[in-house]
């Protein structure tokens, strides 16, 4: 990667890094500066009627009209929220949330905080500038949305909106000056209100944005330990045996399994990235609905689930689940399934109507076993529908474990 030449750049940068990081860099451990635009990003509220989504498809040109309208309303109802969090800094929550995660991992991780004007002649001239203050990575954080949204739907009927935010990623190798990671993370609250009135509901934003931060932190450190970025990272300074390997722990371990799935006529096997997670799914456009997912998990000290019952399991998972964001209060054992033997089932409601019911069992000291009924949507019509197809799948799989 070039980096400018401009030395009144880089030497403003010093400056600006100087004035405003007070912190003690040390050689043992990761100094990590995290960097955030200097002023929060205007905010935005996506909100389609669905008299506006039929206008654009069935009337010629209405949809460019609709766009311009749509972007405009935007806009607008995103200053009239701006104005409703005044003060609030989103920013601070988000940092703090990924300070949490990083030193979660392994206290070798050092996060501190940097706000400065967003141009790509200065993102290019961070790492080489930080690099010389001692720093040891850089992860350089662009808002992409933030504000409120219908989430994945089209369009709505009650014009009900939940608080969002998209966050793009970067991260810097100060000592070899490239970067080694990028990518998108997101999430939303779970509470929603008719857009008039989320406007200027300063609570239903701050209350949830917490949990928005904690579940998009964890996606961006969880992503670069799975990606063995945080080993890497760590044992730059000697330290990599505080965070695992991960990708060399999975690979010692998936040797100890094998899966033999057997699919119904009209279903299919698709292929995963990884040995640990099998999905059957239909052939048709009901794949888009439910599916079954065939997954093995670990049980040990190196991935944080030393744990050795499925009731300690469960505890644990469902911890994650809260801190993730996700509305946890539906989450409980299940009884209305012919599970096979040694399975204990728990389900959990998703939006829009769907649940994920989760087989689990034991398998031993170091291994547990999962599957799950993932509906989408329509839970109470298609699980009745596809239930004793899925639960004869179930019952055929094999998981030989030597």
């Amino acid at each position: 990667m070039r980096y400018p030449k401009s030395l009144e750049l880089v030497a403003s940068l010093l400056i600006l890094l100087a004035s405003n990081v007070a912190h003690a860099v040390s050689d043992t451990d990761v100094d990590i500066m995290i960097v955030f635009p200097e002023k929060l990003a205007p905010s935005h509220v996506v909100m389609v009627t669905d008299g506006e989504l039929a206008r654009g498809l069935l009337i010629p040109f209405a949809a460019i009209a609709n766009n311009i309208n749509l972007k405009k309303r935007s806009e607008e109802l995103g200053a009239q929220l701006d104005q409703t969090l005044d003060g609030y800094d989103r920013y601070a929550t988000i940092f703090k949330s990924l300070e949490s995660r990083f030193k979660s991992r392994s206290a070798a991780f050092v996060p501190v905080e940097l706000r400065v004007s967003s141009t790509p002649a200065s993102e290019k001239a961070i790492p080489i500038t930080a690099g010389k203050q001692g720093y040891d990575y850089v992860i350089v954080i662009e808002d992409k949305f933030s504000g409120l949204s219908m989430l994945n739907q089209l369009s709505t009927q009650t014009d009900d909106v939940a608080p969002m935010t998209t966050l793009a990623y970067r991260v810097y190798d100060t000592r070899k000056r490239e970067r080694i990671a990028k990518g998108l993370v997101s999430s939303n609250g779970l509470q929603k209100r008719p857009y008039k009135e989320a406007i200027k509901d300063r609570e239903l934003f701050v209350g949830a944005y917490e949990r928005i931060a904690n579940h998009m932190a964890e996606q961006l450190v969880g992503t670069l330990f799975r990606e063995d970025k945080l080993h890497a990272m760590a044992a730059s300074v000697g330290r990599g045996d505080e965070v695992p390997q991960v990708s060399a722990v999975m690979k010692r371990f998936e040797k100890r399994f094998d899966f033999t799935l057997k699919t119904a006529p009209d279903w299919k096997f698709t292929k995963m990235n990884s040995k640990y997670t099998n999905v059957l799914e239909p052939k048709n456009d009901l794949r888009f609905s439910l599916g079954l997912r065939f997954e093995v998990d670990l049980l040990i000290p190196e991935f944080g689930q030393d744990v050795s019952t499925v009731d300690e399991y469960v505890l644990a998972w469902k911890l994650r689940i809260v801190d993730q964001g996700i509305d946890a209060s539906s989450f409980g054992e299940f009884a209305d399934i012919d599970a096979p033997e040694g399975f204990r089932a728990y389900s959990l409601d998703l939006p829009g109507g769907g649940k994920q019911i989760s087989l689990i069992k034991i398998l031993n000291e170091d291994m547990l076993e999962m599957v799950s009924l993932v509906f989408s949507k329509d839970f109470a019509t298609l699980y009745p529908q596809n239930r004793k197809k899925m639960e004869s799948m179930i019952a055929a799989a094999k998981l030989e474990v030597r």
